[in-house]
């Protein structure tokens, strides 16, 4: 009885985290009109975009996952931990910071979706883990 609560909450646990990684997955696809206002808005205040920015700009983001971090850490860096990206030598935290919520809001939204994944992936493969040597 115990083997099988302990296998239908890790069951749940994945699912949670499947579910809350499709969810992050969809804030990203829903946030890419947001992330092209921001880059003009970039472009205007400093001129260019960061180059790796530039770089990823045509790669299909949905499927390649780095290209889409690299692309937003210029918002990431300022957002949650209040310095400027690696990405660029412009000091535009500040600027980030000061958008306008509708712009910056779901960038929050999309990390935190994805934060509640990971940590639900790594409590289901920890408990996976748990049952499997017999821990418990």
């Amino acid at each position: 009885m115990n083997d099988l609560l302990s296998a239908k909450a890790t069951v749940i646990i994945g699912a949670l985290a499947f579910g809350f990684g499709i969810a992050s997955i969809i804030a990203s696809v829903l946030n890419r009109d947001r992330f092209k206002e921001i880059c003009i808005l970039y472009k205007e205040k400093y001129g260019n975009l960061p180059a790796a920015v530039l770089l990823f700009d045509n790669v299909n983001t949905l499927y390649v996952k780095v290209a889409y971090s690299t692309k937003v850490s210029f918002i990431y860096m300022p957002l949650l931990w209040n310095k400027s990206s690696i990405l660029t030598k412009n000091d535009d935290k500040d600027f980030i910071r000061g958008l306008p919520k509708r712009l910056i809001g779901p960038f929050y939204v999309e990390i935190y979706l994805a934060v509640i994944s990971l940590l639900f992936l790594i409590i289901g493969v920890l408990q996976m883990l748990v049952i499997r040597h017999g821990w418990v």
